[in-house]
């Protein structure tokens, strides 16, 4: 029976794998959320300039354009943060990336020497089996008579 010197190493770069392949749905998802927020900012942002471009032609007091000035600043602060948490949250999807790659490959080129190896193994029963069966014939060559026949009929 074959057993891979290696098999431990490999089940633990395989756990590996399966944890880095979790941790990179959980940046994903961070990053979707994180995009989900700054989109529904902007809409905010969006929605708020179109209020204030109705109320234009209002007359306003200085008081409410200042406090409106203040609130259309810190929406786009607000906007701006999330755009940062977002490249942020994408920068972590695509190092988790990288290391899930490197991990995957990292596992194959195990998956594959252990392969190779038990090709090896398997060829060398396979020959071990073709010389006992070869020396079971010659055996059973050598004990035969000159009277015997094979066939069973007449010498």
């Amino acid at each position: 029976m074959f057993k891979f010197p290696l098999q431990r190493l490999l089940d633990l770069r395989a756990k590996r794998e399966q944890e880095l392949a979790r941790q990179l749905a959980a940046a994903q998802g961070e990053a979707l959320r994180a995009t989900e927020q700054r989109d529904a900012l902007r809409d905010l942002q969006a929605e708020s300039t179109a209020s204030l471009a109705a109320r234009a032609h209002d007359a306003l007091s200085v008081g409410e354009l200042v406090s409106l000035g203040y609130t259309v600043s810190q929406m786009a602060e607000r906007v701006a943060t999330a755009t940062d948490a977002v490249s942020a949250a994408e920068a972590v999807v695509t190092t988790q990336g990288a290391v899930l790659n490197d991990a995957v490959r990292d596992r194959r080129v195990l998956d594959r020497l252990r392969d190779r190896r038990e090709d090896e193994h398997r060829a060398v029963e396979q020959q071990k089996e073709r010389d006992q069966m070869d020396a079971v014939a010659l055996g059973r060559f050598a004990r035969r008579t000159p009277n015997d026949n094979p066939t069973g009929g007449p010498p």
